[in-house]
C-alpha cells in the first residue's frame, strides 16, 4: 500500500512489523492429501486487513494466488441462506460446533442432517442447496458469489480442480453418507464436483480481507459499494464461524482471538470483526488441525495489539472526527496586532486542527490518521483535539502516538489539547488544557517561522505600529504619543478586576492599554470554588480597556500572562485631549470601533466555518 502524503500509516508499519517478525515461524506442514497442494512454497506468507471503510493493508505476499479450498465455506453457506432463507437451509444443515476435524462422518441423530456448514460434509449440502437448475449453473452461482464477495472477477484452477477430483473418494463417500440420510438430494457425484470446484477457485489474502469484511460491513462490500447478501445473513454466517469455523480448535481460537473465522487446507484463513474490519491470510505450513501456523500466531497478535477481540466492549457509538479544520478557517481568540494577522491569514493553511470525539479504539483512530493525512498537503503544525473523546484503548494511544512521531519526522509538528492539560502522546511536541491554547501555540511558531525586522514576537512595538493607532495621522501620533504613560506589569498582575476592589493604579473604564512587549490574558471565573479560566489573549500592538471586553455582568478580569510592558492612556489625558485636539479623540473613536468590528468579523468567520464543518458532516 503507497503512504499517502508521503507519511508512513502506523497500521501499515505494525503490519509490515509483524509480517516480518511472523514469517520467520518454521512450525508446520504444508498439505500433500491433495497432491497439487503439496508443491506449494512453505515460505509464502501473505497477510491484508481491509476496513470497514474500503481500505486494505497489505503485506507480504498478499497478491499471490492460491486456491480458496474451505476457506469457501462461509460465503457459500451465505449465498445458500440468501438464495433459499435460514429454515429452509436448516433442514437439511445444523449449526452446532462437532468438536471434530473437518471431515467427520458424523451427521445429527434423527435427522441425517451434517451438523455445521464449516465441515466438509455440511459444506457437500450447502452448495447444493445455491440457486441452480444444474450442477453447472450452481456452480456459476457460487464462482459469481465469490467474485462479489471479493470484488473482483475469480477464476478457476484447473490443475487443483483435477487433483481434488482423483484424491476425493472420502468426500464422495460422505455424499452417499448424506443422500442415504436423506439430506442431500439429486446426483452425488454432480453435488461433490461442485463442492470441489468451489474449493479450487484462486484468492489472495487481499481477496479474503476483502470478503471478511463484507460480511463484518452486513453484505456490502465496502471496496465496489455493492451489495452481496443481506446483513440477517451475514450475521447467521459470522456466528457459525465463531462456532465452527476452525473445527476441534474453534474454543480456543475464539478465546484467544475472539474473532469469527474460517481455515483452509491450501493455507488461508479468513477472520472477521464486526462493523469494523475483515483480515486475509496465507501461508501453506499447517498445524495437525489443518490450520495455517502463521495466520494464527499473526492473528493472535493482531487481536491482541489492536484490541479487536469480539467480547470486548462496543469502542465507537458516534463519527470519530468531530471537525478538520484549516488555520485560515479556524483561529484562537489571541488579538494580534495586523503583521500577524495578516500572516495568519497568508500561511494560516499550515496549521490543521483535528477534533476527536466518542471512543477510540483500532478504528476510529485508523479513520482520523487517514482522514488526517489526506489533508497533509502544506500542514506544518497538527492540532489533535481529545477533549470529546471519551475513551481511548491503548492501541488508539500507539496508533496516534507513532503517527505524531512519524510527522515529527518530516517536519509536522503535532500539540494536543486535553483535559487538564495533559496529552497521552508522548511524541506531542505540546500539551494544553484547552483546543484555544493550542491553536494559539502553533500561530505563535508559525509567525515566528516568518519573522522580520517588522515581525517579531519578542520585539517591543511603538506608538506608530499599534492597530488602534497605525492610521492616524504623523501630526496626530506626535500630540498623542507624549501622553502615554509607560507601565511595566509583573506576570499575574490584575489590570482590573469587577469582582475586586480596584487597586492603586488599576485601569479605569476609560483607561486605554496599548500592549508593548509581554502579553495579557482575559479570564473569567467558573467553577465551585472559583477558579480563573483564560478566554483571550493579547499580544504585543494589541490595546484593551475594560468597555472593549465587556461590562460588569460578565465576571472578566484582564492580568498580564508574562512580565508586560504597556503604554497607558489615562482617563485624565483623554480630557486634556479633548480640550487641545477633540479631534484626535474622535479618531481614537473610530479607530477602537474599526477594531472591534474587525473582531466581530473574524468572531464570524470562525463560527462560520465550523457550522459549515457541522454542516458537512451531516449534523
Amino acid at each position: 500500500m503507497s503512504d499517502a502524503g508521503g507519511v508512513p500509516s502506523p497500521v501499515q508499519e505494525m503490519l509490515d512489523e509483524l509480517h516480518t517478525r511472523v514469517r520467520d515461524v518454521d512450525a508446520g506442514e504444508v498439505a500433500t492429501y491433495i497432491p497439487a497442494l503439496g508443491k506449494a512454497d512453505p515460505a509464502l506468507f501473505g497477510l491484508a486487513l481491509a476496513t470497514q471503510d474500503g481500505h486494505v493493508y497489505t503485506a507480504g505476499d498478499a497478491d499471490t494466488g492460491f486456491t480458496i479450498q474451505s476457506v469457501s465455506k462461509p460465503f457459500v453457506y451465505a449465498l445458500a441462506l440468501h438464495d433459499r432463507g435460514l429454515n429452509a437451509v436448516l433442514r437439511r444443515v445444523g449449526v452446532e460446533p462437532t468438536g471434530e476435524g473437518f471431515d467427520a462422518l458424523r451427521l445429527e441423530a434423527g435427522t441425517g442432517r451434517p451438523l455445521n456448514p464449516m465441515v466438509n460434509a455440511g459444506a457437500v449440502v450447502t452448495a447444493s442447496l445455491v440457486d441452480g437448475d444444474d450442477h453447472g449453473q450452481r456452480f456459476q452461482r457460487i464462482i459469481d458469489g465469490l467474485s462479489a464477495f471479493a470484488g473482483r472477477e475469480l477464476r478457476l484452477d484447473h490443475e487443483v480442480l483435477a487433483s481434488e477430483e482423483r484424491t476425493g473418494d472420502h468426500n464422495r463417500a460422505l455424499g452417499y453418507l448424506l443422500r442415504n440420510a436423506g439430506a442431500l438430494r439429486g446426483d452425488v457425484n454432480e453435488a461433490v464436483g461442485v463442492y470441489f470446484r468451489q474449493c479450487s477457485i484462486v484468492v489472495t489474502a487481499r481477496d479474503l480481507a476483502v470478503m471478511a469484511v463484507t460480511l463484518a460491513a452486513g453484505g456490502v462490500n465496502p471496496v465496489t459499494g455493492r451489495r452481496v447478501v443481506g446483513a440477517d445473513t451475514c450475521e447467521h454466517v459470522l456466528a457459525v464461524m465463531a462456532t465452527s469455523g476452525t473445527y476441534d480448535f474453534a474454543g480456543e481460537w475464539l478465546l484467544r482471538t475472539g474473532l469469527p473465522a474460517k481455515s483452509g487446507v491450501s493455507g488461508g484463513l479468513v477472520a472477521a470483526l464486526p462493523s469494523q474490519l475483515g483480515i486475509g491470510v496465507y501461508s501453506p505450513p499447517l498445524d495437525r488441525r489443518g490450520t495455517s501456523v502463521r495466520a494464527i500466531a499473526a492473528c493472535q497478535e493482531l487481536s491482541a495489539r489492536f484490541g479487536l477481540h469480539l467480547m470486548r466492549p462496543a469502542q465507537r457509538t458516534t463519527p470519530v472526527l468531530h471537525r478538520l479544520l484549516r488555520g485560515d478557517a479556524v483561529s484562537s481568540h489571541r488579538t494580534r496586532r495586523h503583521l500577524e494577522r495578516e500572516a495568519l491569514r497568508r500561511d494560516g493553511r499550515a496549521i490543521l486542527a483535528c477534533e476527536l470525539q466518542g471512543d477510540l479504539g483500532f478504528t476510529g483512530a485508523d479513520t482520523a490518521i487517514r482522514a488526517i493525512t489526506d489533508e497533509l498537503d502544506g500542514v506544518r503544525w497538527l492540532v489533535l483535539d481529545l477533549h470529546r473523546v471519551n475513551r481511548m484503548e491503548p492501541v488508539a494511544v500507539n496508533l496516534l502516538d507513532g503517527f505524531a512521531a512519524r510527522l515529527r519526522g518530516r517536519g509536522v509538528a503535532t500539540v494536543v489539547a486535553a483535559d487538564a492539560g495533559s496529552g497521552p502522546l508522548a511524541a506531542a511536541e505540546a500539551s494544553f488544557a484547552s483546543l484555544d491554547e493550542a491553536l494559539e501555540h502553533c500561530e505563535d511558531a508559525l509567525v515566528a517561522a516568518g519573522r522580520s525586522a517588522r515581525l517579531d514576537p519578542d520585539a517591543a512595538v511603538p506608538p506608530e505600529e499599534q492597530d488602534i493607532l497605525r492610521d492616524l495621522p504623523a501630526e496626530m501620533l506626535d500630540a498623542l504619543t507624549p501622553l502615554l504613560e509607560e507601565r511595566r506589569l509583573a506576570r499575574g498582575q490584575v489590570l482590573f478586576d469587577p469582582g475586586a476592589a480596584p487597586d492603586e493604579g488599576a485601569a479605569s473604564d476609560e483607561t486605554l492599554y496599548f500592549v508593548v512587549s509581554g502579553g495579557l490574558v482575559a479570564q473569567v471565573m467558573a467553577g465551585d470554588p472559583p477558579e480563573p479560566v483564560r478566554i483571550a489573549s493579547m499580544g504585543p500592538g494589541t490595546a484593551v480597556t475594560k468597555l472593549v471586553l465587556g461590562d460588569d455582568r460578565i465576571a472578566y478580569r484582564v492580568v498580564a500572562d508574562e512580565p508586560t510592558v504597556a503604554r497607558v492612556l489615562t482617563a485624565a489625558a483623554v480630557k486634556r485631549l479633548e480640550d487641545t485636539h477633540p479631534q484626535i479623540v474622535e479618531a481614537l473613536h473610530w479607530a477602537m470601533a474599526r477594531h472591534l468590528a474587525a473582531r466581530l468579523r473574524q468572531a464570524d468567520a470562525r463560527n462560520q466555518a465550523m457550522i459549515g464543518s457541522d454542516a458537512r458532516r451531516g449534523d
